[in-house]
């Protein structure tokens, strides 16, 4: 479950301390009076957001960088999660203080398609056959690379 969570900037009442002798020249005596002021952040309020139903979500990459964390946090929102690789690299990996059972879970629910993205057909054939209800493309380089996506995904909303 995703937070927004809006910050408010709180300044503590100041703090006078008693006046202080610091000095003694000549028989005349300096004076100083210190404040302190604290700055506290306190939350305002926070928003949840969450999806109504589960999804069927579709991250193209998603095995390195931004791709590892979203598609934990999906998994683990209850969204049904499909990474779209070349294959070459494991689509999952423990995280260093990432529990074993942790791990075991997101491995058993996310689930994998292999293929080159710039095979058009394949893209077009395989993504229209799953009917996905969310697409992250957090690796696309080309506009044309992503036509196929929409053109099997007329559905999806932008």
């Amino acid at each position: 479950m995703a937070r927004l969570v809006a910050m408010q900037q709180q300044t503590q009442p100041s703090l006078s301390l008693l006046p202080s002798s610091l000095s003694d020249f000549n028989g005349t005596r300096l004076h100083s009076q210190v404040q302190c002021k604290r700055r506290v952040w306190q939350t305002k309020g926070a928003l949840q957001v969450s999806a109504s139903s589960s999804k069927n979500i579709l991250i193209m990459g998603g095995t390195r960088f931004i791709g590892v964390f979203l598609s934990r946090l999906l998994v683990k929102e209850g969204h049904q999660v499909t990474l779209f690789t070349r294959g070459k690299a494991p689509i999952t990996q423990q995280l260093p203080g990432e529990s074993d059972q942790d791990y075991a879970e997101f491995s058993s629910k996310v689930l994998h398609l292999k293929g080159d993205r710039k095979d058009f057909e394949f893209v077009k054939t395989s993504l229209a056959a799953k009917g996905f209800d969310v697409v992250y493309d957090i690796n696309g380089r080309e506009a044309v690379e992503v036509e196929p996506i929409l053109d099997a995904l007329p559905k999806l909303e932008q």
